[in-house]
């Protein structure tokens, strides 16, 4: 497989959040509606940036998912109560320049927060490193017809750690499981997440740690163990129906299980449209665990921008891509799999 660089710069990858909210002008409103944009930042840092410059709770505001910090990215957030203008402004100028950026801006009033399930899905705009020539010679033979991608539904790796760190957020959240809070705290102060720092200076007891933390984020710990419970069926699935050769490979620590030719993806739609994976979620002040749906399979259409020589590498070529992706779906796991496949059609 030829297997492409992303997120060589975070300008590679932009995301754009889509969600059609219920918008009201009404400012009496009990939640104000906000479009953050950043870079570096991880949502969860960024609600805690904003919560503490414009001195609401981190509990007042809410998302409807999750964005990288190696990329640029824009989502919506809600404030229960709102922020005022000289709030929003002090939190511009205090994080509007440098190489980590945000920025907010006022986009509306409604009755309700943000949670899990508000999101349509993700638009996003790709640039695409390290290609081959031929690879690129193929996808502009095949014209239209290289937009077409049916792939495997993975979590990606970002799933499970911060850019440039360790991939153990599924480590961590079997701990807690376990109740194993020692190895949980000891995992998080290697983490490079912003919470790493917390935890090396916490002197407390390790499940008094978790207990003093968001606990969306100790949430998100326990969902990044179900992902990679999740990602281990489809992979096993994959392996059931597959007549072709796969490509058995291991991403910064998680291994994947990756069809090689379309029809072997067709057959895993085929087999099984659906597997059931376990939800974690902070409602009402305690821990909800349900069960939901995840599709194995995802369809979706690849445009092709532009292509050229990669300035990065000599030699190499680079393409810019657009796409749009269900909630839930990771455009790295996509777009390696779009690589995957045009470059088959050779």
């Amino acid at each position: 497989m030829e297997y492409p660089i992303l997120k060589a710069h975070d300008t590679d990858f932009v995301v754009q959040e889509s969600m059609v909210l219920p918008v009201q002008d009404d400012q009496d409103a009990p939640f104000q509606y906000l479009r953050l944009r950043k870079r570096g930042y991880t949502t969860f840092e960024a609600v805690e940036r904003i919560a503490a410059v414009c001195g609401v709770p981190a509990s007042d505001l809410s998302t409807a998912g999750l964005k990288d910090e190696d990329a640029v990215t824009e989502q919506h957030l809600a404030c229960r109560g709102g922020l005022s203008p000289d709030g929003i402004a002090e939190f511009n100028t205090r994080h509007g320049s440098g190489e980590r950026t945000m920025r907010l801006s006022l986009h509306g009033y409604g009755h309700q927060g943000l949670r899990a399930g508000h999101l349509e899905g993700n638009g996003f705009r790709i640039v695409v490193r390290g290609l081959s020539a031929g690879f690129v010679r193929t996808v502009e033979a095949l014209g239209e017809r290289a937009g077409d991608l049916f792939f495997v539904n993975y979590y990606d790796t970002q799933r499970f750690g911060v850019a440039g760190g360790p991939r153990t957020t599924h480590q961590i959240g079997r701990a807690l499981l376990e109740e194993d809070h020692g190895t949980a705290l000891g995992l998080v102060r290697e983490s490079k997440s912003p919470e790493a720092e917390r935890a090396r200076l916490f002197t407390g007891s390790a499940a008094a740690f978790f207990d003093r933390i968001d606990p969306r984020v100790r949430a998100f710990y326990l969902c990044a163990h179900a992902s990679y419970v999740w990602n281990a069926q489809l992979a096993a699935l994959l392996r059931k129906v597959g007549r072709h050769p796969l490509d058995e490979t291991v991403r910064e620590g998680i291994p994947y299980t990756f069809a090689t030719h379309r029809d072997d993806v067709l057959a895993l739609l085929q087999e099984a449209t659906t597997l059931p994976y376990e939800r974690h979620r902070w409602d009402g002040g305690e821990m909800r665990r349900t069960q939901g749906l995840r599709p194995t399979v995802v369809q979706t259409r690849v445009r092709v921008d532009r292509t050229g020589e990669d300035t990065d590498t000599p030699g190499r070529h680079a393409c810019e891509l657009t796409l749009f992706l269900p909630s839930g779906c990771y455009a790295t796991n996509a777009v390696a799999q779009w690589v995957a496949w045009a470059g088959s059609e050779r």
